[in-house]
């Protein structure tokens, strides 16, 4: 017999519900507790049991630096984003005047804004509408009275078709009025 605790011996102990300590439970067997064996580790060559001390420069002023020179690019980009925005209204601004100005009525594709469509075809929307709900809406607008199916508006967006259903059912609930309904032999409808 063994004069050292064997591994199942340990287990058995740590799964035991007594409140005793390992040296007690190696007692009660008549057993002690094997002791660390030295190794013959490289490390334990080099350092002949020495501690590791590393040495760590102060690296406050450079987290400082990092943090500052992250803050500054996101400033920009913030700015450079925000000029690009503001383009964009000016041209969009511009495209509805003159919408406006020269109402085109024959051809809704001929009107490019959406705001000078929607006030061509009378239709209120409680919500502002997202780029991918307004791309849905101008399908359905030129296709008014006529069935649109969800594999073409998947096709249109360039997603898969479960997903298209989100942007119809958004749509209804902006659209003031029950002007987009389920066709009966599927598909949707705006009728306007």
């Amino acid at each position: 017999m063994s004069e050292y605790l064997s591994k199942e011996e340990v287990k058995q102990w740590r799964s035991s519900l007594e409140k005793i300590t390992l040296e007690e439970y190696a007692a009660r067997l008549g057993k002690t507790i094997e002791e660390d064996k030295p190794t013959n580790d490289i490390v334990d060559f080099v350092l002949r049991g020495k501690p590791v001390m590393s040495r760590i420069e102060d690296s406050t002023q450079t987290r400082g630096e990092k943090i500052t020179s992250i803050a500054q690019r996101t400033f920009d980009r913030e700015r450079e984003i925000s000029n690009s925005f503001s383009a964009k209204e000016k041209t969009v601004t511009k495209k509805i005047e003159k919408a406006i100005i020269k109402p085109q009525k024959t051809e809704i594709k001929a009107v490019a804004p959406s705001d000078a469509l929607r006030e061509e075809v009378r239709l209120v929307f409680s919500k502002a509408l997202t780029e991918r709900e307004q791309m849905v809406f101008d399908y359905f607008a030129n296709n008014k009275n006529k069935i649109v199916y969800a594999k073409d508006l998947a096709s249109l967006l360039d997603l898969p078709r479960d997903y298209v259903y989100k942007y119809i059912k958004n749509l209804r609930t902006k659209i003031e009025g029950d002007k987009l309904q389920n066709s009966e032999n599927g598909g949707y409808i705006l009728n306007i």
